[in-house]
């Protein structure tokens, strides 16, 4: 009997010693040069989805109930990053694509960058509390990577609507060819890493 309550007490102090050793744990401030508040991110997350979801549903006339669903999963994404909700957002817009009209270009590369954009601020802001601020070269840095991988994205976009059978106007390979190209010229302009 003995033997267990000793037992138990030399795992309670491992317990105690591998949390801070049983004292309280103090806070870590780190001074920031540029300091960007989670709120602000969070906001953008915000931002983001609901124009994922206004250039998805362009035209469509949507019964109200399901415009205040859309809202609050929007507000849900915002307050509770952590979830994933913005994956579901992904969902409900990937659905709407796949079994409505096929979308112009122009629109369907536009919300191909909405979606990347909105799946990276969300998956910051997840890491983030309502008081944490982010350096701003972590965000440039993330914009940029979220750059890099959009050039391909985007001539992949333009392939798949060609190989889907969407007749493409002249108008059209122009606008591409100025999105891909404005993508690109993000990548050679916003800072490298040091």
């Amino acid at each position: 009997m003995a033997g267990l309550a000793a037992r138990r007490a030399r795992d309670a102090g491992e317990a105690r010693a591998a949390q801070g050793g049983g004292r309280t744990m103090s806070e870590v401030s780190v001074d920031l040069v540029r300091p960007v508040p989670a709120w602000a991110l969070r906001g953008v997350v915000g931002v983001l989805g609901a124009a994922t979801l206004l250039v998805a549903f362009a035209g469509a006339r949507l019964h109200p109930v399901l415009v205040a669903g859309f809202v609050a999963l929007v507000v849900a994404a915002v307050v509770i990053p952590g979830l994933g909700l913005t994956a579901l957002v992904v969902l409900v817009v990937a659905a709407r694509v796949a079994t409505g009209e096929p979308l112009a270009l122009g629109m369907l590369m536009l919300l191909v960058l909405l979606v990347h954009l909105m799946l990276w601020a969300g998956a910051l802001a997840a890491r983030t509390s309502w008081r944490t601020q982010v350096e701003l070269g972590v965000v440039v840095q993330g914009l940029r990577d979220v750059a890099i991988v959009q050039v391909g994205v985007q001539v992949l976009a333009v392939v798949a609507t060609v190989l889907g059978g969407v007749a493409l106007g002249g108008g059209d390979l122009w606008r591409a060819l100025a999105l891909v190209a404005a993508i690109g010229a993000s990548v050679l302009l916003l800072p490298r890493r040091s």
